[in-house]
């Protein structure tokens, strides 16, 4: 597969601050994210209350990596491979990793809708649709993480809770700025307690992840 960061696609977006090359970069950069958050939260997941979602989260860890990869296939560069997680994120396994990764899915799902609307604009079918196609895992990802959380007592209400999904942040400045709030630092410290993680490549590979299907985009 080669890369579809074609001239009409920049072109699309000429004289913004979100060219599409700019957008895959923060795309594939926090995808990468997720693999290291999700990847910690399932080592920390022993005696914790999470451990109960373990196959959840390790074939959610897989997806994020098949994200990543793709999007490495159609040019995405990572901005950093270098991730600031607040200890607080990880709530010691508690419901609060599940609050935090809705928070991030969230805003993964604005991410991939950004992706959608420039590569329609360059009239870019594959990319349009591989944007779609991982947003789509990304809304499951959104509704299993609320479900834990009303499994482990937090009231959010029905897991499934839209009819659309909500475009909530329409620039990738304002996608990073809300991770940001969440004392996630890229390649460089954070707010709060934490530490920094490196992003660590395959999670099945590593015993952290389990394989899933359709695995490429179509």
């Amino acid at each position: 597969m080669s890369s579809i960061i074609t001239d009409a696609a920049n072109a699309a977006y000429a004289g913004t601050d979100q060219g599409l090359q700019d957008i895959l970069d923060f795309l594939v950069t926090q995808e990468q994210l997720s693999v290291t958050f999700v990847g910690a939260a399932i080592e920390r997941a022993g005696g914790t209350p999470s451990a109960a979602f373990l196959p959840v989260l390790r074939n959610a860890v897989t997806t994020e990596f098949h994200h990543v990869q793709a999007l490495e296939k159609v040019g995405a560069q990572p901005l950093t491979t270098k991730y600031w997680i607040p200890d607080a994120a990880f709530d010691n396994g508690g419901v609060g990793v599940f609050s935090t990764a809705e928070i991030v899915e969230s805003v993964e799902i604005s991410l991939y809708l950004i992706g959608v609307s420039a590569y329609a604009r360059a009239g870019e079918e594959f990319g349009a649709r591989l944007c779609a196609e991982a947003m789509g895992t990304e809304a499951v990802h959104r509704a299993l993480v609320r479900f834990a959380q009303g499994q482990l007592g937090k009231n959010v209400g029905v897991p499934n809770d839209v009819g659309f999904e909500h475009f909530g942040g329409p620039t990738v400045a304002a996608a990073r700025d809300a991770l940001e709030r969440l004392g996630i630092g890229y390649g460089r410290q954070g707010s709060g307690a934490g530490r920094f993680y490196e992003y660590a490549g395959d999670p099945v590979a590593r015993g952290v992840g389990t394989p899933v299907s359709h695995s490429v985009p179509a």
